[in-house]
């Protein structure tokens, strides 16, 4: 695996055969490399909104970003970030999502959200199996 690229194979394939839109990070901070996958074009309920131009839109798309954190696949993926924020359709805040956060340039939005030791199977669960999570996580709200 080189530096650029720095998924387990399994992970490229998937990407690369489902032609999922995507853009791999890094970025160093405190003399450690931060690396991020960011999913383009996620698709989002239309029960959640964004605001643009002042007023609250229903669905569309967001872009998605995931830590890849060391040791990833035996460490397992937590947490994701949503640029741009997203608001219930009340334009109420997401329980456990409100918060902000500086990554890659930018500011993303913080889903707290947590897989269990029983959720995540080390060496066999990937960016497949979290994408999966993302989506329901943001289906369910």
């Amino acid at each position: 695996m080189d530096t650029l690229n720095f998924l387990p194979e399994e992970d490229q394939t998937f990407l690369r055969e489902r032609n999922i839109a995507h853009q791999l990070l890094t970025e160093q901070v405190a003399g450690e490399a931060r690396r991020g996958i960011a999913f383009l074009n996620i698709e989002i309920p239309s029960g959640l909104c964004h605001q643009q131009g002042g007023a609250l839109v229903a669905g569309g798309y967001a872009s998605v970003l995931v830590l890849i954190p060391k040791g990833y696949s035996k460490t397992r993926l937590d947490s994701w970030y949503v640029d741009p924020p997203l608001v219930q359709a009340d334009g109420k805040s997401i329980d456990r999502a409100t918060g902000l956060q500086p990554l890659f340039g930018k500011d993303w939005q913080f889903w707290s959200r947590h897989l269990t030791d029983q959720e995540w199977r080390s060496d066999v669960d990937g960016l497949e199996t979290y994408l999966q999570y993302i989506r329901a996580g943001l289906r369910d709200i």
